[in-house]
């Protein structure tokens, strides 16, 4: 509690009584708050986000003088910081050039503490796992036990790694850290000690996430959710400001430190092939247009932007499916478009192999459906121009660019020319500096392709050439469409790369199960979900699919995401690293040699 600047008068009347007497009552009803208060917690469990009385305006004297006149000060404003506050939050606020600050609480012009009074920092902290781990969520009573006692052999994780800074932050709000349980290491090797302690999590303030972490939900509240609650989670640190009696201050929404925003927060849902024809249209008939969305419908409708690599057009002329089509030329009814709708899509890639299936009125048929609801699309169009001119949305302040094309090395399948409708042929000539010229614009380019299509996890060097040269020109996000069988990711350091997704909505299911020598993993697949938050991109969560049938994929369960994933980390890489050789614990046998 910090010393109150006012200094009293003395009672040399009954005014002064009254003042003295008002303020022993003002007393003895905060002394019976602040005890109502603790008997809500009865475990006496500690918590980050705490919640305070709603400040009351008491004045500093009964009768205050009428002549006083209020000071205005301009900022930076004198600042005194009570000892709850730690010392790098302290320099947050100095940095912002609001505050300087002083250590004599009299002379201050705000008073910064833990004190009733409007919020002025509001510090989020993380739990996170590394990227590979197969840990969703923890509880708080695990980590504050791992922090007093050491925790117990329960603890869904090994030990806590901090940066100095958070251990700060955590040493004044839950006491010094067991060290048995607690490690302390420096900020800018954190990532690559989480990758290498294979069981450990790391507690990390947001504005330090990246790429290589995976974000925990804290007792179900998950930052990246659009359902967060952001007042139950328990792991924000919250700062009130005071002002005495005699200025008059008012901090605004700039002058607030936080490094957490979730108007600045926007999810990209990336998808596989989705073709609605044959098998799958036939089950849509018997089950309804909306059957194969019925699991995992809700993961593509929260995301903020829904992208579907749609590669079938739809036709006036369509007929009805059949299970057992043997022609590869494809159509979709239009009522089909309906599953579309319901996944909350907004954003279809045409670059796909069947789009000129049913010729150029159907493809511009398709075209116009998409315009009447309001769609972007990419990859194709009604010209070769249009397909391959990068088409822009906005979500929360982040400005993105997708650009697309076909890039498969026979161009049948790419009918886009200058007069034309069609899926657009890649041209890497042109495509590589646009993306870096839509970058150095401050664009976040998502580049997307149909590619070389491959049975495995692994890239061949093509897809690899391409894909890593978009990369390397920019391109955030480069996301494979064509693929049936899902394929490895990689990460540059820069970029994230999906060399193919799998199928989202296709027939592929039996050929698994009745072929799996030459089919295994077509029932299978991925949808990825890429955070942005103001302006960069901060990670990825791949979302494991298993189909039930030729229609409708369902996400994997536990145990099926933990075999199945570990087989696609042999493929995939991280820094030039194989992701396998962490998730396998094989790494961290090798910390100390």
């Amino acid at each position: 509690m910090h010393t109150s600047p006012l200094q009293p008068q003395p009672p040399s009347s009954k005014s002064g009584t009254l003042s003295f007497c008002l303020s022993l009552v003002v007393l003895i009803t905060s002394l019976a708050i602040t005890s109502c208060s603790s008997s809500s917690n009865p475990e006496g469990f500690p918590t980050a986000s705490m919640s305070l009385p709603t400040p009351t305006s008491v004045p500093a004297s009964a009768t205050p003088n009428p002549t006083a006149t209020l000071i205005i000060p301009d900022p930076p404003y004198l600042t005194w910081t009570g000892p709850s506050l730690p010392q790098h939050l302290t320099d947050e606020l100095v940095k912002s050039g609001y505050f300087t600050p002083t250590s004599n609480d009299i002379n201050a012009q705000i008073l910064i503490s833990q004190d009733p009074g409007p919020e002025v920092v509001s510090w989020l902290y993380v739990a996170s796992a590394p990227f590979y781990s197969f840990t969703e969520e923890i509880l708080s009573a695990d980590l504050y036990d791992c922090w007093t006692t050491g925790g117990a052999g329960s603890m869904p994780f090994s030990e806590v790694l901090v940066s100095e800074d958070t251990k700060e932050s955590f040493d004044l709000l839950w006491g010094p850290g067991n060290e048995e349980c607690v490690k302390s290491v420096k900020a800018e090797e954190l990532s690559q000690i989480l990758w290498l302690e294979k069981d450990a999590i790391a507690l990390l303030p947001f504005d330090k996430v990246e790429p290589s972490y995976r974000i925990l939900a804290v007792d179900r509240e998950d930052p990246l959710s659009k359902d967060f609650n952001q007042e139950e989670y328990p792991l924000t640190l919250r700062f009130n400001y005071q002002v005495p009696p005699q200025f008059h201050i008012t901090l605004g929404e700039m002058q607030r430190l936080v490094n957490f925003d979730p108007s600045k927060l926007t999810s990209v849902a990336l998808t596989g092939v989705t073709a609605l024809v044959r098998d799958t249209a036939s089950i849509m008939e018997e089950l309804g247009v909306l059957y194969p969305a019925g699991d995992i419908q809700d993961i593509l409708a929260k995301a903020d932007i829904t992208h579907i690599n749609n590669e079938v057009p739809f036709a006036a002329d369509c007929p009805a499916p059949k299970a057992d089509q043997v022609s590869l030329l494809f159509c979709s009814d239009d009522h089909y478009i309906q599953l579309l709708e319901a996944v909350g899509t907004d954003i279809v890639e045409l670059s796909g192999d069947h789009f000129g299936d049913w010729g150029p009125e159907a493809m511009l048929h398709t075209i116009d459906l998409y315009h009447q609801q309001g769609w972007k699309f990419y990859g194709g169009g009604k010209t070769l121009g249009d397909g391959l001119a990068p088409v822009f949305l906005s979500h929360n302040g982040n400005q993105f660019a997708f650009i697309g094309c076909n890039g498969k090395g026979i161009d049948r399948y790419a009918t886009a020319t200058d007069e034309n409708p069609g899926a657009a042929q890649c041209d890497f000539t042109w495509m590589i500096p646009e993306i870096t010229r839509l970058t150095n614009e401050g664009f976040i380019v998502i580049a997307t392709m149909q590619h070389e299509e491959v049975d495995s996890f692994g890239s061949i060097a093509l897809q690899s050439y391409d894909f890593r040269r978009l990369a390397e020109a920019g391109a955030v996000i480069v996301s494979g469409s064509q693929s049936h069988h899902p394929q490895a990711i990689e990460y540059t350091g820069s970029s994230f790369i999906h060399y193919g997704l799998g199928n989202l909505f296709f027939d592929q299911w039996y050929l698994a199960h009745y072929n799996p020598k030459q089919h295994i993993n077509k029932d299978k697949s991925f949808i990825d979900l890429h955070y942005f938050y103001n302006g960069k991109y901060i990670g990825t969560r791949l979302v494991p699919l298993q189909f039930i049938d030729n229609a409708r994929p369902r996400p994997m369960t536990d145990e099926e995401a933990f075999s199945f994933l570990n087989e696609f980390y042999k493929f995939s890489l991280w820094n030039g690293d194989w992701i396998h050789l962490y998730s396998s614990g094989y790494m961290s046998n090798r910390i100390d040699q």
